[in-house]
């Protein structure tokens, strides 16, 4: 029974030994952070009080800028009177169809098939 208690207050003693560390360590940690700060502070303080202030030159002549700007110019759009004729389209190639959606900026699909692409021509007619 001897034993038992000595184990336990052997235990017990590591354990106030060991809080007392961690307690001393994040005592030390506190006390590092708050040194750090201030020195940032200080340093930062300092930094602000040798800033020279900047002179403003006087504006010299005003010089014209040129003007790098691409001009735009209008396109004319085509205007189509009345619906496709349906015949005509479904004998056209893929490739004719889709030279047709390009030419009216309707986007499509690189590897739509000749149906989707008629389905497309019909629905913005």
């Amino acid at each position: 029974m001897q034993f038992t208690y000595v184990t336990i207050v052997v235990l017990a003693s590591m354990m106030f030994v060991l809080s007392g560390m961690v307690g001393y360590l994040y005592w030390q940690q506190t006390k590092l952070l708050q040194h750090v700060q201030s020195l940032a502070l200080a340093l930062a303080t300092h930094v602000e009080n040798t800033r020279v202030p900047e002179v403003e030159a006087e504006p010299e002549e005003e010089e014209v800028e040129e003007d790098d700007r691409v001009s735009v110019t209008k396109e004319t759009v085509e205007v189509v009177e009345g619906p496709p004729d349906v015949d005509d389209i479904q004998s056209k190639t893929a490739p004719q169809l889709r030279e047709l959606l390009t030419a009216k900026g309707i986007p499509f699909g690189k590897r739509d098939s000749k149906t989707t692409l008629l389905e497309l021509l019909k629905a913005t007619a």
